[in-house]
């Protein structure tokens, strides 16, 4: 039974307890510190005659919100594509994960150029895959992801990741009890835990946003 959850990133807790309930305990410490690069210096580095973007996180759509691009988006992410087009980018291509979005960018033949929008501790699969196949990738650092560590004072039921990096934040100073339940935002997510964790009881939502991943505690609440 679930009665305690810890998330590893800040959530509205006003919005979990009305997803989860009142008598779940909620905490939400988050493991990574998130720094947007200055928009002035993103400008700079954007190549002007290049008309196609990706971008893979929430984290960058916040560090080009105020800019102005007129081109086609490319992105990783429903939640991503969603933010985009309520600031009137034109997104005309969106996939859960990388790996998805990789073969559909490389059956574009007509421009071989892209700007990329990512963090400091993106993974290599999409640029690898792309200057593989000789694209050319203008790689523009959007924000900065810096390693939050600490130790919980307190076991909990369920532990929620939403990235990698997030994850080995936590477990450098904390270990998660055999019967606990981990949760996962996506199988990148999951890869990375199950390389510490093969034994634990762990749920991978099968769609990548938070709401999913509420929705699988929620369920788990209530069974």
């Amino acid at each position: 039974m679930i009665q305690s959850v810890l998330f590893t990133k800040e959530i509205n807790k006003d919005w979990l307890i009305d997803q989860l309930g009142k008598e779940i305990l909620i905490d939400c410490r988050p493991t990574l510190q998130i720094d947007l690069t200055d928009e002035t210096i993103i400008q700079n580095q954007i190549n002007p005659n290049c008309k196609q973007f990706i971008i893979t996180s929430q984290n960058s759509v916040k560090a080009i919100q105020n800019l102005n691009l007129e081109g086609d988006f490319y992105v990783v992410g429903k939640k991503t594509a969603s933010k985009l087009r309520e600031l009137n980018f034109n997104v005309v291509l969106e996939t859960d994960y990388a790996k998805e979005l990789a073969p559909e960018l490389l059956k574009i033949e007509t421009d071989k150029n892209w700007n990329f929008f990512c963090g400091n501790t993106r993974r290599d699969l999409l640029i690898d895959e792309l200057t593989l196949n000789n694209h050319s990738v203008n790689e523009i650092i959007t924000y900065q992801s810096t390693p939050v560590f600490y130790k919980v004072e307190q076991n909990y039921d369920a532990y929620v990741f939403f990235s990698p990096l997030s994850f080995q934040s936590f477990v450098k100073n904390n270990s998660i009890p055999t019967n606990s339940t981990i949760f996962t935002v996506g199988k990148t997510t999951t890869s990375e835990v199950e390389k510490v964790y093969i034994n634990h009881n762990i749920i991978t939502a099968e769609i990548p946003l938070v709401d999913v991943v509420v929705n699988n505690i929620k369920h788990c609440i209530n069974d």
